[in-house]
């Protein structure tokens, strides 16, 4: 059998850290989820989606089309294939 050298001991000790922190922490994560999903917080919610529609206003162009010739000619093309 092959000696290990002392970066493959490292890494061996390092992934075996990784296992058993996650087997203790991945219980409390789960149950943070859970307790997330039983009892939003309706108002970060919104604000949150606010914050994203007014980023999106200022990040954007405004178009002069509703983009249904664009659709229509892309439904084309993948009718064509």
């Amino acid at each position: 059998m092959r000696r290990l050298s002392l970066n493959e001991k490292f890494m061996q000790m390092d992934i075996k850290q990784w296992v058993d922190n996650w087997k203790r922490v991945g219980p409390i994560l789960e149950q943070m989820e859970m307790e997330a999903l039983r009892a939003p917080d309706y108002e970060k919610g919104l604000a949150d989606f606010m914050s994203m529609c007014d980023w999106s206003c200022r990040h954007s162009e405004p178009t002069h089309t509703s983009g249904l010739i664009e659709q229509q000619r892309l439904f084309m093309k993948m009718k064509q294939r």
